[in-house]
């Protein structure tokens, strides 16, 4: 029995190694492993060069200036949510991010509520977003108010283009709010509102324009999600010189 099963380990070392398949030469594999190689380093490159891009259009912004933009934007935000809801404030700042238009598409491929302010005036679009809970919520309490109800209606948890007859104004209202702490005055009649339940194509975006997202969220469970106010960095930066 032990000879037996000496003589099986033995055959196991003796097994042949791996075979290269017929027709495939060592040189064609190291090609491809060359080729496989050379297009990941070539993706990783291409991310790094991207990665670098942002930092520099970012760091050519005054840093405090953009600190003060964006409390500025948070404490009007703040103010209008509490007047609105007639609540305690509960929208916090949460984040912000950069982000090429393209990649705010590719990260946001599900429903939700989109909206675009086109001004005319300075060339630029401004971008809001709601999840789709927290837009589905809020409709139901405008639509509540809208009919005069004391507690709000439940919405089917489908999104559809109707959502915007019950929130369209409140979003336009954001927008409004935005403009004036921005501009000191109140939208002018020459701006285009478009809403959306994707970032689609936008013909005054481009695919590589690059956004400054601020994340806000919204911890009271009725009205409970996170938004994003998007702005051009090319704005920003032409803002600041504006105010100098």
């Amino acid at each position: 029995m032990q000879d037996n099963h000496s003589n099986l380990e033995e055959q196991q070392s003796a097994e042949e190694p791996f075979q290269i398949e017929e027709g495939l030469s060592a040189n064609v594999l190291n090609n491809m492993m060359e080729e496989t190689l050379i297009r990941d380093s070539d993706g990783d490159s291409n991310q790094d060069t991207k990665s670098n891009e942002i930092k520099s259009e970012i760091s050519e912004i005054n840093e405090e200036k953009l600190d003060q933009f964006r409390h500025q934007i948070t404490n009007a935000l703040e103010q209008f949510w509490t007047t609105e809801f007639s609540d305690k404030t509960s929208v916090k700042f949460l984040s912000q991010e950069l982000l090429q238009y393209k990649d705010f598409q590719q990260n946001n491929d599900q429903p939700s509520s989109v909206s675009f302010l086109s001004l005319k005036e300075f060339g630029t679009v401004w971008i809001f977003q709601m999840e789709s809970d927290q837009a589905l919520k809020l409709a139901s309490i405008f639509r509540a108010r809208r009919q005069e109800l004391e507690s709000k209606v439940e919405l089917s948890g489908h999104l559809d283009g109707s959502l915007f007859f019950e929130i369209g104004p409140f979003i336009q209202d954001i927008f409004e709010l935005f403009h004036r702490q921005i501009f000191k005055q109140s939208l002018q009649k020459k701006f285009q509102l478009r809403h959306m339940l994707r970032p689609a194509f936008h013909r005054e975006i481009n695919d590589g324009e690059l956004l400054l997202f601020l994340e806000f969220g919204e911890e009271n469970q009725d009205k409970k999600g996170t938004m994003r106010f998007g702005i051009p960095v090319e704005f920003i930066r032409r803002l600041f010189v504006m105010r100098n």
